[in-house]
C-alpha cells in the first residue's frame, strides 16, 4: 500500500487548491418535519457510492490504532454517523440499511459491479484502488468460499440483488472520477520518476517549519521545480483529466440505466458533489475528540479565486447528475454548503447531507399515487410539483395520463393557478408546441423584465425539445415538466 503521507503530499502539490480557512459552526439539527412527512414512506433501503457515502473518515489518532481502523475501513459497512446511518435512523421504521459504499469507488467500479460484459474485459489499471479499499487477507467467507474483496462475484450478485430489491437507492459518487483519480496517477508517475521521495521529504520539512500559508505553497512550488516534478506533470495532465472527466460523463446515464434495468420503480436519490469545505466551510480537528480549532480567514482576494474554482469545478461535476434529473426522473440533491474534515465530511456535515435527502424525498402525498407515474418515471418529478402545487390535475384518482396530450382548457387551468387569474378553462383544443412556447412568453412578460427573459428561455426550452416541431402536440408530462422549469 502507498504511502499515505507522500499521496497527500504529491495531490496537494498537483492540484493546488488549498484554503486555510477555518471557521466554527453550530451542530446541524434533522428537520423533523420532513423526517415526519417520510417516516415508514420506504422499508428497503440501499446505500452506493465512494467514501463520503461509507461515511470514511479523514481524523487520526496517533494513539489508537483501532480508532484508526474502524474510521478508515467503510467499504460495505454501516458507518455509525455517516449520512446514511443517519437517514436510515430517521425515516426507516426498523432503522435498517444496506451498505454498498466504498471508498475509491467510481463509475467504472460501479459499472464494474453491475455488468457482466464490462466486468470481464475491464482492463482500466486503478480498478478497486488499493490505497483507498482496505481490505484484509482474513476477509475469506467460508460460506462462498472466496475473499470478500470488493469486486468479487459474491459482491458483485449482492450488489444486483440489493438494488433490485430495494424502494429506496441514495448515491453518491463521482469525486473519484477525476479528482482522487487524478491524485492517484499523478502519484504513480512521480514515484517513477523517482522524484517523489525528495520532493515530499523537502516539502515535509516546509509545512512542519510553520503555517500553511501562500507563502509556503510558492515556496512547494519551487521545491517541486528543483525536484524535477512539474515538467512531467505538465505532460501528463490533458490525458489524465480527459481519461477522468471522460470516463465519469460517458459512464453515468450508462450506471443510471443499469440501475433502473434492475429496479425500474425505485426511488433513486442522487448526492451531489459539494464544495469539499474549500470554500470556507472547513472544520480541524484534534484527533478523535472532534474539538473544531478556529484560525484565521483568507485573505478576501485569494478566497474569491477560491471560490470561483471551485464553483466552476463544481459545475462541472454535477453537470452529468443534474442534466441525468430530467433525464432518468431521479431526484438530484444539492450538498452545496457541507461541513468537512479534510477532503470527508464531519459529523454535522453527514447530517446536513442527511437532511438534504429527506427534505427531497418524493412528497408522501403523491408517492405511489399514480399507476402510470411511478418512481423512476422520467417526469415523475415533474408531476410530483404540478400535483403538489395545485398546478396540474389528475385525470383519475390513480392516474395522471403523462402521455395524453395536453388540452388548451388544462393549460390555462395551470396558468391560472401560476398567475393567480380566472381564464375559461373549458377549451378541448390539444396544444401544440408553438401555442405552449407562445403561452410561457405570455405568463412571463407579466412578471416584468425579468419574468419575459424567465418565458424566453422555457419558450426556447419547449421549441428545441419538440426537435423544432412546433405544430407537434405536447403531452401532459411535457407540459408538467415545463410548468415545474417556469415556476422554479
Amino acid at each position: 500500500m502507498k504511502n499515505l503521507m507522500k499521496k497527500s503530499l504529491v495531490v496537494l502539490l498537483a492540484l493546488m487548491m488549498l484554503s486555510t480557512s477555518f471557521v466554527c459552526f453550530a451542530a446541524v439539527e434533522l428537520n423533523q418535519d420532513a423526517v415526519n412527512a417520510h417516516y415508514g414512506q420506504y422499508k428497503n433501503y440501499v446505500l452506493l457510492g465512494d467514501s463520503v457515502a461509507s461515511g470514511y473518515r479523514d481524523e487520526i489518532n496517533d494513539d489508537d490504532a483501532a480508532y484508526n481502523e474502524a474510521h478508515m475501513d467503510s467499504t460495505y459497512c454501516r458507518y455509525t454517523g455517516s449520512y446514511a446511518d443517519v437517514l436510515a435512523n430517521a425515516i426507516i421504521e426498523d432503522g435498517s440499511m444496506t451498505a454498498l459504499a466504498g471508498p475509491g469507488f467510481r463509475t467504472i467500479e460501479m459499472r464494474y459491479m453491475l455488468e457482466d460484459d464490462y466486468a470481464a474485459t475491464c482492463d482500466d489499471e486503478y480498478l478497486f484502488h488499493p490505497s483507498h479499499l482496505y481490505i484484509y487477507e482474513d476477509q475469506y467467507c467460508e460460506e462462498c468460499g472466496e475473499y470478500l474483496l470488493p469486486g468479487s462475484e459474491h459482491f458483485r450478485k449482492i450488489f444486483k440483488q440489493s438494488i433490485a430489491e430495494a424502494d429506496l437507492i441514495t448515491l453518491g459518487i463521482g469525486g473519484n472520477d477525476w479528482g482522487a483519480y487524478l491524485g492517484w496517477v499523478i502519484t504513480d508517475i512521480l514515484e517513477a520518476e523517482n522524484v517523489a521521495d525528495k520532493y515530499v521529504q523537502m516539502a515535509k520539512e516546509l509545512i512542519d517549519g510553520g503555517e500553511m500559508d501562500m507563502a509556503t505553497i510558492e515556496k512547494l512550488v519551487e521545491v517541486a521545480h528543483i525536484a524535477g516534478a512539474l515538467p512531467t506533470l505538465a505532460q501528463q495532465l490533458p490525458q489524465i483529466l480527459n481519461y477522468g472527466l471522460g470516463n465519469f460523463y460517458t459512464n453515468w446515464d450508462i450506471m443510471i440505466e443499469d440501475i433502473y434495468a434492475l429496479n425500474p420503480d425505485v426511488t433513486l436519490m442522487v448526492v451531489g458533489m459539494s464544495d469539499n469545505s474549500l470554500k470556507g466551510k472547513y472544520y480541524g480537528y484534534n484527533g478523535a475528540e472532534g474539538e473544531a480549532i478556529e484560525t484565521e480567514e483568507q485573505p478576501e482576494a485569494i478566497q474569491s479565486i477560491i471560490n470561483t474554482v471551485i464553483d466552476f469545478i463544481m459545475t462541472v461535476g454535477n453537470t452529468p447528475m443534474i442534466e441525468g434529473a430530467e433525464k432518468f426522473g431521479y431526484t438530484y440533491v444539492d450538498t452545496d454548503g457541507t461541513t468537512y474534515v479534510d477532503s470527508h465530511p464531519d459529523a454535522d456535515g453527514h447530517v446536513y447531507i442527511a437532511n438534504k435527502i429527506i427534505e427531497a424525498l418524493p412528497d408522501s402525498a403523491v408517492y405511489n399515487r399514480f399507476e402510470d407515474v411511478q418512481p423512476g418515471h422520467k417526469y415523475y418529478n415533474a408531476v410530483e410539483y404540478v400535483i403538489k402545487n395545485g398546478i396540474m390535475a389528475e385525470t383519475s384518482a390513480t392516474t395522471f395520463s403523462p402521455d395524453e396530450a395536453i388540452t388548451s382548457g388544462q393549460l390555462a387551468a395551470a396558468f391560472n393557478v401560476i398567475n393567480g387569474t380566472d381564464n375559461a378553462t373549458d377549451g378541448t383544443d390539444k396544444v401544440t408546441a408553438a401555442g405552449l412556447a407562445f403561452s410561457f412568453l405570455s405568463a412571463g412578460a407579466k412578471g416584468g423584465f425579468a419574468g419575459f427573459f424567465k418565458g424566453l428561455s422555457v419558450y426556447f426550452k419547449v421549441i428545441v425539445g419538440s426537435g423544432f416541431d412546433v405544430f407537434g402536440t405536447v403531452t401532459r408530462g411535457e407540459a408538467a415538466n415545463y410548468l415545474k422549469l417556469f415556476c422554479e
